[in-house]
């Protein structure tokens, strides 16, 4: 009998054991799918762009980071300028000089595709007073919808453009839509069939160029500001030979002004053969007209079709035979050695280059397969650590602010976004340093900029902008501060900045974003480990209420 009462004291400890274990693993069960289920809404608490837990924060990145000698914070050559640290006082970072627009009624724009066809109305206050024909037809191409403003054009921007490519008749892949027409609605029907489309407007005249630029980037449309007519007139920002197609819908450009250099300007643009349309009755009529005809025929362009409105001319192939007269234009000179991007418009035609030269993308076959699978490793640790860039959807309007190749938009093809490439000034213009050709040859889109100067686009205009050793670039040509400054205004509340660059860099840098911007921030590893003194530093633009802090999460 003792054997027995033993053997039920056993029983009995070993039911009470299994019940331990039982309810312990429901708690760990609990626990592990609470945490799965935080994490899933983007670790808000932790970062606005959903940053992993767990990572060095900014503030404390000296103390966290393995800083032995390789990893010194020497002098970076980057400083802090009086009237920056003036601009950056206690009361916060200054709002953006958008037009009609404020930090503190921005709110997340609708996800594309949703975004081609209705944008918040207050995000664009400009662009919803701009709704009416550029061109002075009349018509509207959208309407306001309580606080939406609805785009109602698809259909004849569709037919639009089953006109036009039936006229070309020839494969396009890369497009300009000059004047922006109807706020991004051509450009985003052409993106539709495949073709990589940008928009430019000037900020200035009858079209309201800005606003219309602020509308197509509000869609999610690529599109920038630039002097593409008027006074003063800069070269576009953009190489020679990039685009396939140049289209003008009523986008009252004065082209038969100034002896025809829009015009050249177009020319230097477009590739050999490429396209030039031109649609809706040029706004000073028949002048306007006989104008544009002498100077297409003095560049030895070839008229195709003139039809119901759409006009259609080729550049040529070469220029080999092509007489351009005594009192036409001359041909530019050195223009294929040096390039300065932000000079006046020539009045002279850009040479073509003759000669049956490889296409550049050819020629440097392996060098862009390195560099594809270098970018496949970074924009996976991106991934990695910042969830939101791998959540289709979340994220539309990239910028490149150091694009190189353009490897970092390139490892991003798959995914529903578009990233405007930017090739820094270099100072000289030298075309061995000039990477931007070989970007519109791997069919994708940038500009060149300058970082010490503003970028010609309104505030609010991307969700990430991404900054590869841009800040070891310029440390010893203009102060880091306006840099920082000039990504704040460009960029949207709620969404992030990734910067690659020295460790000693980075740790000049953190002040700016948690002291001063305010911004939530940390710095993790590349891919290449702890060794490497190579870091990523990930900050996110805090939003400025909890109304638009909701909306992010």
């Amino acid at each position: 009998m003792p054997n027995a009462g033993a053997a039920r004291r056993c029983g009995r400890a070993t039911h009470v054991d299994l019940l331990t274990v039982v309810l312990a693993a429901m708690l760990c069960w609990a626990s592990y799918t609470l945490s799965i289920w935080h994490n899933s809404r983007g670790a808000a608490d932790s970062s606005v762009l959903g940053l992993v837990v767990g990572a060095t924060v900014c503030g404390d990145a000296d103390e966290e980071l393995d800083f032995e000698a390789r990893h010194a914070a020497e002098d970076a050559g980057l400083s802090v300028s009086s009237s920056a640290r003036r601009a950056l006082s206690s009361s916060g970072p200054p709002a953006p000089a958008a037009a009609g627009t404020t930090v503190s009624r921005y709110r997340a724009p609708f996800p594309w595709p949703a975004s081609r066809g209705v944008v918040w109305a207050g995000n664009s206050a400009r662009g919803a007073e701009a709704t009416a024909d550029a061109g002075g037809g009349g018509k509207k191409w959208a309407r306001v919808d309580g606080d939406m403003l609805r785009f109602t054009d698809a259909g004849a921007v569709r037919a639009h453009a089953d006109v036009v490519l039936r006229l070309v008749a020839a494969p396009v892949r890369a497009a300009v839509d000059v004047g922006a027409m109807h706020g991004g609605s051509w450009a985003a029907e052409l993106m539709s069939r495949g073709v990589v489309t940008v928009s430019v407007a000037a900020p200035w005249g009858a079209s309201d160029g800005a606003a219309l630029v602020e509308l197509a980037l509000e869609r999610g449309v690529p599109a920038v500001l630039a002097a593409a007519g008027g006074a003063p007139s800069r070269r576009l920002p953009f190489p020679a030979g990039a685009f396939d197609m140049a289209h003008c819908g009523r986008c009252l450009v004065p082209w038969h002004l100034h002896g025809g250099r829009f015009l050249m300007e177009i020319d230097r643009v477009l590739r050999p053969g490429g396209y030039w349309v031109h649609s809706g009755a040029p706004a000073n009529g028949t002048h306007e007209r006989a104008a544009i005809e002498a100077a297409a025929g003095s560049m030895c362009w070839r008229s195709v079709a003139d039809q119901n409105g759409v006009t259609v001319w080729q550049k040529p192939v070469s220029h080999v035979g092509c007489d351009t007269g005594e009192n036409s234009p001359r041909f530019c000179a050195g223009q294929n050695k040096k390039f300065k991007w932000d000079s006046d418009v020539e009045p002279c035609i850009t040479p073509i280059q003759e000669g049956a030269a490889p296409p550049r993308e050819a020629t440097a076959a392996e060098a862009l397969r390195r560099d594809g699978e270098r970018w496949t490793r970074r924009v996976a640790r991106y991934k990695a650590v910042a969830t939101q860039l791998g959540q289709k959807g979340r994220l539309r309007n990239l910028l490149d602010m150091n694009a190189r190749r353009g490897g970092f938009a390139a490892a991003l093809a798959d995914d529903p976004v578009w990233v405007m490439n930017a090739v820094p000034e270099t100072g000289g213009g030298d075309t061995d340093t000039d990477t931007l050709p070989a970007i519109y040859d791997r069919g994708l889109i940038g500009a060149y900029h300058d970082w010490c100067e503003p970028l010609p686009t309104p505030a609010m205009s991307y969700d990430l902008l991404h900054a590869d050793s841009l800040f070891t670039m310029y440390r010893d040509r203009c102060d880091m501060e306006g840099i920082l400054l000039e990504m704040d205004r460009i960029l949207r509340p709620g969404r992030a900045v990734i910067i690659r660059d020295d460790i000693a860099i980075l740790a000049k840098m953190k002040n700016f974003f948690t002291d001063r911007m305010r911004w939530d921030c940390q710095i993790f590893d590349g891919e290449d480990g702890s060794d490497d003194r190579e870091k990523i530093l990930f900050a996110a633009k805090t939003c400025c209420n909890d109304e638009d802090r909701d909306q992010e999460q």
